[in-house]
């Protein structure tokens, strides 16, 4: 869906949320308790470390709860479904307390399962966000499958429907696609920050996740939400600048990725080409 909203943007507000957010990730170094999933367990550690972060995967039922308690951040992926006892072991000890949860509904709209274990970790041990693209959102507002694979970043979005279940749940919802869509519940952001590259390589929506992580650590608030998709998406952008530079594809862009995280500094420039928008 392309959304049509206007162009009224916070630019210059942003870029100092983004950089003071970034700069106290890398002064802290926080620890955030990843439960992934396999295919991407490496690039969710490395964009950590990239960031200024610290990572740590465990993932074992009986280790989880433990592990938990001292972290700053638990970030679960539901590609990681075969740990959901992990997932709910350690959710009960982040919340208990207080660290921020951030849930990532990969696969809940193709899988009844899946979306039904999503639901029950929401509801019985609660979430700070949840950050899926367009098809596992609307999926779980619904409650029902939706469109998967390539067309998914395509589907539509009832944003209404968002903020009431994110009022339902208080809880933060971050919907990526072409726009990217943020609420609370009360408000509504988007962000148009990023580059269709990002779509192409398996893996940057479980960085954006862990990468939200650390962020909510810092500052659990919308505008974390917000300074974390802008960071994310101008990545992106000067991912694929530099990869057409290289005359690279896809492999590229995802090293190139990883590079610029690591790269940036708290007082580059870059953070005023933010496009978050707040109608």
């Amino acid at each position: 869906m392309r959304m049509e909203v206007s162009d009224q943007k916070n630019t210059g507000i942003f870029a100092e949320k983004i950089a003071s957010l970034h700069q106290e990730i890398q002064n802290r170094r926080p620890l955030v308790q990843c439960i992934t999933n396999a295919v991407t367990v490496n690039d969710c550690a490395n964009i950590l470390l990239a960031a200024g972060a610290s990572p740590t995967m465990a993932h074992h039922p009986q280790e989880a709860a433990e592990i938990s308690a001292g972290c700053d951040a638990l970030v679960c992926n539901f590609g990681a479904i075969a740990d959901y006892e992990a997932m709910k072991s350690a959710a009960l000890m982040a919340t208990r307390l207080g660290h921020p949860i951030v849930i990532d509904p990969v696969g809940v709209s193709g899988s009844t399962y899946r979306r039904t274990k999503c639901i029950e970790l929401i509801k019985k041990a609660g979430a700070d966000c949840i950050r899926g693209n367009y098809s596992e959102i609307a999926a779980l507002i619904k409650n029902d499958r939706t469109v998967v694979g390539v067309d998914a970043m395509q589907q539509q979005i009832d944003t209404q429907a968002m903020q009431e279940f994110a009022r339902q749940n208080r809880l933060f919802l971050w919907a990526s696609g072409e726009t990217d869509i943020l609420t609370d519940g009360e408000r509504l952001w988007y962000c148009k920050n990023g580059d269709p590259l990002m779509a192409r390589i398996t893996g940057s929506g479980c960085m954006s996740s862990v990468l939200l992580g650390a962020f909510l650590s810092i500052e659990n608030s919308l505008e974390s939400v917000a300074a974390c998709c802008a960071f994310v998406g101008l990545a992106g952008e000067l991912a694929a600048e530099k990869t057409a530079q290289a005359q690279g594809g896809t492999m590229t862009f995802r090293l190139q990725f990883i590079d610029t995280i690591s790269l940036i500094s708290s007082q580059n420039e870059i953070f005023l080409k933010n496009k978050i928008i707040i109608p």
